[in-house]
């Protein structure tokens, strides 16, 4: 069995079976991860004697696991997270060696399918920003080209696991910070509708305030097919979480991909996209054009608009930046990273009034209706996650307009996965996002796996480095 090529539910499957076992397995992505966490400086946190402890369990006891789905599992979590076993700090210095007493509920739900935890994974300082460096860990690389980001700020998950060290993740995105980091190193990854997962157990707070609107918890992987086997087992209120709903989950199985209407764009209106991006939205139009009922080159128009009340209600604050250096103070950072100290210098030129930030949230649903009415046309929105391909170090914050093709469905909240689709003229991955409306991950999903069947999904980085196992 090649297990590092293996999908998720092959890895469940071959230990229930006995085909292979928990410690193998844990043998093997620990191997891959000593071999590439050198060059990417991805996974900055790991208890390897609990993960074996538990991979031992569950190869002493198989006939205790076999209703599991994920017995003998590997997977890593954004450090931003509560886990058994470990001190998540978000990479910054005001939060280290604050162990962890219990599981986020979606680290325990994995948990108690039998999945084991490989290590913590890194992120940009506060999990702010669209790359991935601070001052405790320093910088995670992409894999495809070590001299470029692999994106924020889930991008030491997105590195990781494109690498071939692990072959599942817990990531989280406000804006874009699952979708940004599948785009920029090949991988699929989902954005739930908001509300379908707790944020039960989020670092270091998990009551957000407003953030609660726009952050979620989602998975990282390779294929889709790993996204359609986990993310339900995430999905559902856990008692404790004010705002999830006890929504059912639909099987993207049952989804008859021929009765879709898609809408696509490759220009949002806000940050023109490269030629290869461009390129790859239309390669993946044509791809499906024979496979569902109808194909339209459209988009919202309302999308200028949605990226500019986010940016600066939300995500800068409008007031010049003076909640992050409260943030601060708190938090007693004596050295704030050079990345956050960058996004306060943009959230520094956003002012508002507090009469300006309430009529802005009447502007929100405003766009939130329109873009329901767009909706009443179309199933499903493909679209660029970003406008380019994965940036060099240092370039996200000058350029942060180019990720406007993710932030604006931060907005609306809807369900977004990303799936590879092309590459670049240097080779490097893009991926498309695949946007259907609220609570129908089932719709995205299913012409997500068929865009990935069509095109090829994953594929692997050379890194000059070969597998052990």
């Amino acid at each position: 069995m090649d297990i590092l090529h293996s999908s998720v539910s092959e890895i469940a499957r071959a230990v229930k079976s006995g085909v292979v076992r928990s410690v193998e397995v844990l043998d093997a992505f620990f191997a891959r991860i000593d071999a590439v966490n050198p060059v990417l400086n991805a996974v900055v946190q790991s208890n390897r004697a609990l993960a074996y402890q538990e991979a031992q369990w569950i190869d002493a006891h198989l006939d205790r696991v076999q209703h599991l789905a994920l017995p003998g599992v590997p997977f890593t979590v954004k450090n931003t997270c509560a886990v058994r076993g470990y001190a998540p700090d978000k990479g910054c210095p005001g939060l280290v060696n604050r162990r962890s007493e219990a599981d986020a509920t979606v680290v325990a739900r994995l948990r108690e399918q039998g999945a084991v935890v490989l290590g913590l994974t890194n992120t940009p300082e506060l999990s702010i920003g669209y790359e991935t460096d601070n001052l405790l860990y320093g910088r995670t690389c992409n894999p495809f080209d070590p001299a470029r980001s692999p994106g924020g700020s889930s991008g030491g998950e997105s590195a990781i696991i494109a690498a071939g060290g692990s072959p599942l993740g817990i990531g989280s995105d406000a804006s874009g910070s699952l979708r940004v980091p599948a785009h920029n190193t090949g991988i699929a990854t989902l954005k739930m509708t908001q509300g379908r997962v707790p944020l039960s157990g989020h670092v270091p707070i998990d009551t957000m305030g407003l953030f609660s609107e726009f952050i979620s918890f989602g998975p990282m992987a390779r294929y889709i097919d790993d996204l359609v086997t986990v993310a339900p087992l995430l999905a559902g209120p856990d008692g404790l979480d004010p705002h999830v709903p006890p929504v059912p989950w639909r099987d993207p199985s049952a989804v008859d991909i021929g009765t879709l209407r898609v809408a696509y764009y490759a220009d949002d209106g806000i940050s023109v996209a490269s030629d290869d991006i461009v390129a790859t939205v239309a390669a993946a139009a044509a791809a499906l054009r024979p496979e569902v009922a109808q194909l339209t080159q459209r988009r919202p128009e309302v999308l200028p608009e949605m990226d500019a009340l986010l940016s600066n209600s939300i995500l800068l604050g409008g007031d010049e930046g003076e909640w992050l250096l409260d943030l601060i103070r708190r938090l007693d950072l004596k050295t704030p990273s050079p990345l956050l100290m960058e996004y306060h210098e943009l959230a520094r030129r956003c002012r508002m009034s507090v009469t300006e930030l309430r009529w802005s949230w009447v502007r929100f649903d405003q766009c939130r209706k329109a873009m329901m009415q767009f909706m009443t046309d179309y199933d499903v929105v493909l679209c660029p996650v970003a406008a380019t391909v994965a940036k060099p170090h240092g370039r996200s914050y000058p350029e942060v307009r180019d990720f406007s093709y993710s932030m604006c469905y931060s907005l609306v909240n809807w369900p977004s996965v990303v799936v590879r689709a092309g590459q670049s003229i240097d080779g490097l991955p893009i991926g498309i996002q695949v946007v259907a409306k609220p609570w129908r991950e089932d719709i995205a999903l299913a012409v997500a796996a068929r865009i990935e069947r069509l095109l090829g999904g994953y594929r692997a980085p050379d890194l000059g480095v070969q597998p052990s196992h």
